[in-house]
């Protein structure tokens, strides 16, 4: 885990699952950035809300049909995981860009790995979900070095980040009492 990482899960509540978001919170960005810097940021939200979208369905297909505490736990995670797709799926309109047209395959993705983890049961299933959360705060953290954002980008990013390493620590705990 990163430094960053922990930096921003002490500076966000990753109890909250989905943030309220009001009318005024949106707003159209990127005016006199240069070139380079939103052909970044482009590319950065692309990449965040394509493996949100894998990791949304990750989950969702690692649900099964028991009355178990991990199953609630799975089901807030693909919620958050779903509030974190919006969140990227927001900036890239607010900056102008659209999403990216391969996408479906990281459903595919998500999906394949979801299952497959299911099948292989309770412990793949949680192996499989630190996996996925430490590549993503990785990739976060990586994205939240190279790229210059503005204040609100970088604040949902942080936020996203902090609810994903809050997730390794919660699948390594539920790991640990099986």
């Amino acid at each position: 885990m990163s430094e960053q990482s922990t930096d921003s899960q002490d500076k966000y509540d990753i109890c909250i699952i989905r943030p309220e978001t009001r009318e005024t919170d949106l707003t159209l960005r990127g005016e006199g950035f240069s070139r380079f810097r939103l052909s970044e940021m482009k590319k950065g939200l692309r990449t965040l809300h394509t493996l949100e979208l894998m990791a949304s369905n990750i989950y969702r297909f690692q649900i099964t049909k028991e009355p178990t505490e991990l199953n609630r736990q799975l089901v807030a995670a693909m919620c958050n995981e779903m509030v974190h797709y919006q969140d990227f799926t927001v900036k890239l309109y607010e900056y102008g860009f659209r999403p990216s047209c391969l996408r479906w395959a990281y459903w595919l993705v998500g999906f394949s790995f979801g299952l497959a983890s299911r099948l292989l049961g309770k412990r793949a299933t949680l192996k499989m979900g630190i996996w996925v959360e430490s590549k993503a705060v990785a990739h976060y953290s990586e994205l939240l070095d190279k790229i210059e954002w503005d204040e609100d980008t970088r604040r949902t990013i942080e936020k996203d980040q902090a609810d994903e390493d809050g997730h390794i620590n919660r699948w390594r705990s539920h790991l640990g009492s099986l």
